[in-house]
């Protein structure tokens, strides 16, 4: 693929993770891997102004290649595609109603709307680590091996990744909508969760 192609992926998705408020100030971090490079959000940019310039390009093993210097994630999601090859494209956030959920160290579970129970089942909580450590990295990378396709980070935020970062974006819009969901559902009143025989049909549409 052309690499302007790729630049012009990256810079749109990541302004629409910014226009949705999922990364707030210079917050969150996004990368593309294609053709063996990965090309990852500069340190300290703020996605909504992204550009061209703000794109770092590293192999696998982090050698940068460009010049420009990466987000401080680049562990967490050199770790994810490591163990990962299907996943081809990650977003990390800092969305304050599911950084809510981090920060109270509780998972997404709660079977309270089929699409969610449908795409994700559960989004796990990932235990605290020092933000840009490798600790943090395997810890996170942990939960994609076992084939979850988004992760909250304890007191810090969430990653996801997929095949596009279109189908990352929806993922993310997806468990913020949840995550709307049960606060406005807290304040109304009590919440009904859905029962073991009604999750089981939602499940069993996969075939």
């Amino acid at each position: 693929m052309i690499k302007e192609d790729i630049l012009k992926d990256i810079n749109y998705w990541a302004r629409r993770a910014y226009s949705a408020r999922m990364t707030p100030a210079t917050s969150g971090n996004i990368s593309r891997f294609e053709e063996d490079i990965i090309f990852m959000s500069r340190s300290g940019v703020c996605l909504g102004d992204m550009g061209n310039e703000d794109v770092s390009e590293l192999n696998i093993n982090g050698d940068l290649l460009n010049g420009i210097k990466p987000s401080s994630e680049k562990l967490m999601h050199l770790e994810i595609y490591k163990k990962r090859p299907d996943i081809k494209a990650v977003i990390h956030i800092h969305c304050p109603y599911t950084t809510s959920f981090a920060v109270c160290h509780k998972e997404m579970n709660e079977p309270i709307l089929p699409e969610f129970i449908y795409n994700f089942g559960t989004v796990p909580s990932a235990k605290y680590a020092l933000p840009s450590s490798m600790e943090l990295a395997q810890e996170v990378s942990g939960y994609f091996s076992n084939g979850h396709n988004a992760v909250l980070m304890q007191n810090h935020g969430l990653v996801a990744g997929g095949k596009t970062l279109k189908e990352v974006f929806y993922h993310l819009e997806s468990i913020q909508a949840y995550a709307k969901t049960y606060f406005a559902a807290k304040f109304l009143g009590k919440i009904h969760k859905l029962n073991k025989d009604e999750i089981k049909k939602i499940n069993d549409l996969k075939g």
